[in-house]
């Protein structure tokens, strides 16, 4: 019981940690060239998509991990 609720806490947190983190330097970096270059608000666009896109293969590749974690626990 302990190590699959510590387990679900865990993978809460990475997912969210994950998550926020791309989107944040992304949008922040985005926002950045947007007033440097004049170009508002299409960078930040971009950084949020590539953000986006970014954060789907992370996430794809920590719940693969989830599941080999889910199986070792039920073996």
């Amino acid at each position: 019981m302990k190590k699959s609720l510590f387990f679900s806490f865990s993978f809460i947190g990475k997912i969210g940690f994950s998550t926020a983190l791309p989107l944040v330097i992304f949008g922040i970096a985005g926002r950045y060239f947007d007033k440097k270059l004049g170009t508002s608000p299409y960078l930040l666009l971009l950084g949020i998509l590539l953000a986006t896109i970014f954060v789907f293969f992370i996430v794809k590749r920590i719940v693969q991990q989830a599941i080999s974690e889910i199986q070792e626990i039920n073996n």
